[in-house]
């Protein structure tokens, strides 16, 4: 088999993937090693491949990443390329949280943004991990080298450890649903880094950042709102006689530039039917939270301003993508 290289993070709560490592026998060497470094999950496309382990890692391949990836790249190149494999990563984290409360009815991840601290290259030979890199400076590195027994304590016995007994068990089925709602977002090149600023949003809320989520919800709104209204103009434009086009690039231009601003789109976008009343209202909303925060006046963001800002960005996903996931709303702080 060819050498396989993926890109592998474990979120900050450790879990099982698909089920317990077995404690009950214990006589064989390398039980614990080889328990917990199976995959119980792999899906392969043509166009990537993810992996889940048991103890949580998850490692995840883009073809077209890998290719572009492969021999001597500059720094910027090499740069760039690991924030596309990040977007792609904390999409999937997104998903797989969404999916643990869609089928597993379960709030358990505590979501939060993957940078390159936390990601570590995975590298495959013959089907085998045959090497990674060591993510020191995050969380990560405790649970890479929690797969070893020789990092428990042997006054104690391994299943009684923190590290294993905090751990919940998330089945095979909801990580199937995540990846399958992932293939979509590979099929959608941009998706991915919409979700992925989604994430960052909703992670920031959780923590309490209510001004920053709001800007960036507003950022993938804003955005998808300047997208649908291209595709209108689109699709209301056509020949006419002569074979002209009724919009022509002049046209185009000014319908897109500066003065069509994103208030102004909305209000065409309702008017037109391509946004419900709701939608626009919220849109409308939004727009004015984010304004109050931007030109520093008193505004004190709250969870609702947030959560209003969260709820609008994830329709306009859906109303573009028809993407729909069930983000956790629940805090990551405590008293």
């Amino acid at each position: 088999m060819p050498i396989a290289q993926f890109t592998a993070f474990y979120p900050s709560r450790p879990f099982w993937a698909g089920s317990r490592v077995n404690f009950a026998d214990q006589s064989c060497e390398g039980w614990f090693y080889d328990q917990m470094v199976e995959e119980v999950f792999s899906s392969e496309t043509d166009t990537h491949t993810i992996k889940v382990c048991r103890d949580g890692r998850i490692m995840l391949r883009v073809e077209a990443l890998e290719q572009e990836l492969d021999g001597h790249v500059g720094i910027r190149k090499t740069v760039k390329r690991w924030g596309e494999y990040l977007d792609c990563l904390n999409s999937f984290y997104l998903l797989l949280d969404s999916s643990t409360v869609e089928i597993a009815k379960l709030g358990f991840f505590n979501l939060h943004e993957i940078t390159n601290r936390d990601a570590f290259r995975v590298r495959y030979e013959e089907g085998k991990c045959v090497g990674e890199n060591i993510a020191s400076e995050s969380i990560a590195a405790t649970f890479q080298m929690g797969r070893y027994s020789s990092s428990y304590s042997p006054r104690v016995p391994i299943e009684f450890d923190p590290r294993i007994t905090m751990r919940q068990v998330i089945s095979v089925q909801v990580i199937e649903h995540a990846s399958n709602a992932f293939g979509k977002i590979v099929a959608s090149p941009g998706l991915e880094k919409t979700l992925a600023l989604f994430a960052k949003s909703l992670s920031e809320y959780k923590v309490g950042n209510y001004e920053t989520s709001i800007v960036l919800s507003w950022f993938i709104i804003e955005v998808a709102m300047r997208r649908l209204w291209r595709m209108h103009i689109d699709n209301v434009n056509s020949k006419l006689p002569g074979g002209r086009m009724r919009i022509n690039r002049k046209r185009r231009d000014l319908l897109t530039g500066r003065d069509f601003t994103t208030s102004l789109v909305s209000q065409l976008l309702e008017l037109w039917g391509a946004l419900s009343y709701g939608l626009f209202e919220d849109i409308d909303t939004v727009r004015g939270y984010r304004n109050k925060v931007i030109h520093g006046v008193d505004f004190s963001a709250g969870p609702g301003e947030c959560q209003l800002s969260l709820r609008t960005a994830q329709e306009m996903i859906d109303r573009l993508w028809g993407l729909r996931f069930t983000p956790n709303m629940s805090y990551s702080v405590g008293l």
